[in-house]
Parts: C-alpha cells; structure tokens; sequence
C-alpha cells in the first residue's frame, strides 16, 4: 500500500538489547557482546521473528539489512548457528523473554522496546539499548481488508488518529506513537510517558534504526532457513 489509501500505522517498535545491568555489569550496546562474553553464556535469547533477529546480526557484521544479500544472509546465520552451539545463546523467544529477564534466568536478549517499558513498570532496573551498530524499527498497521467496510474502516481509523484518543492508546500500549500531539496531551496527565525516549523517540534514536528488506522477508527459502536455524 505504498500511498497509503487502505492502511494507517497503528504502532511502531524497535527491536534492540534488553538487559539486567546488575547481572551484566556493564552498558550492554554491542550485539557482538551477547555472542561473545562468557559472563553471558547460556543467558541470551535471541527473538523468534526473522527481521528483528537477523537485521540485528547484519548490522553488527556491518552489513544493511535492509537490503539482504545471500553473502549477508549466509554470515548472520553462521554467526548465530556458532553460538547456539557453543550455548551462548540460550532459546530464541517471542516476548515470553520478559519473565525470563524479569526472573534473573536470563541476563540480556533483543527485545522490542515497548516489551521493555512494561517491564521496567515492575522492574526499574532493567534497561534497552539501541545497539551501536544499529537497531531494527516495524510498524503493525491498521488495515482495510478487501471487501471491507471502507468508510467505517476509515472513520474508525481517524479517530484513534485524535491526539487525545492516541494519548489514551499510548499511556497503555506503550510502543511507538504515530500521531503527532499525542505527547503534548500526555504532557499534562502522564508526563512519564511523554518524556519516555522509547514511546516518543527523539531523532537521534530512530537514526539509528533500520527497516528489513521486505523481498528477503517475504523470500520463501530465506523463511525455512530461518526455521529451521532457530529450531522451529
């Protein structure tokens, strides 16, 4: 939907390092840390979802992910097959990761940033970091299937695009807001909110984030590869 007619972005995330710093002991920024750091070993997960999993892996190898080669593909994957060998890393998750940090069973993992706001409710102590080579940053979307109710779809949409709706919205999910004012609400009943980096990121942040080839995304070979990588 490159004009956007059927669909609205609903939240955003980026995907990065979660971490326990008690535990590591140190500002955890570097994805070749987590596969490499023998403190670690045994206390990683990686994320079941190709594109955050893989594009954080381009990125530390210095590759762009958002345009995947097989020459890019082939040595994320052999960097990640080597240290789920050697039993650096633990499982691949989807976000059952958060109980497993919030627990102590694991120390660091990628997590999705708006994982990691509800988490740190409950658990101030743990952090996200983008990493230094790069995050990854993905939209869910709200969508307007074929034969759907176009003007209801889109007069529902609208209305969650009210900056008061979407400050209402954000104050719960706590992702990526797409709708411009919504902090300035928040600003006067969740200032917390407001000032979160990772609800409202400022530039700085989001130019450090990458989007994923959507041809490799969707390439059927690179999908069993993957599966089969990460035991599924």
């Amino acid at each position: 939907d490159p004009h956007r007619e059927y669909s609205l972005p609903w939240q955003s995330g980026m995907t990065g390092i979660g971490y326990d710093p008690k535990k590591v002991g140190y500002e955890l920024d570097s994805v070749d840390k987590l596969f490499t750091d023998p403190k670690l070993k045994g206390k990683v997960t990686l994320l079941t979802e190709m594109a955050d999993t893989m594009g954080l892996v381009m990125l530390s190898n210095g590759d762009d992910p958002s345009h995947v080669t097989q020459k890019s593909w082939d040595a994320a994957k052999a960097k990640i097959q080597k240290a789920v060998k050697s039993g650096q890393i633990r499982q691949f998750t989807g976000n059952d990761y958060a109980p497993l940090l919030a627990n102590g069973s694991i120390y660091a993992c990628f997590a999705w940033s708006g994982d990691m706001v509800q988490l740190q409710a409950d658990h101030p102590g743990l952090k996200w970091l983008a990493p230094k080579t790069g995050a990854m940053i993905w939209t869910d979307n709200m969508l307007i299937p074929k034969g759907g109710n176009v003007y209801g779809a889109s007069v529902l949409a609208d209305w969650f695009y009210i900056p008061k709706i979407a400050a209402e919205v954000e104050d719960y999910v706590n992702y990526i807001c797409p709708v411009l004012g919504a902090d300035k609400v928040l600003a006067k009943s969740d200032p917390a909110v407001a000032k979160n980096p990772l609800i409202f990121p400022p530039a700085s942040l989001l130019a450090k984030t990458h989007q994923f080839d959507g041809n490799a995304l969707n390439n059927q070979k690179y999908k069993q590869d993957f599966q089969h990588l990460i035991g599924a």
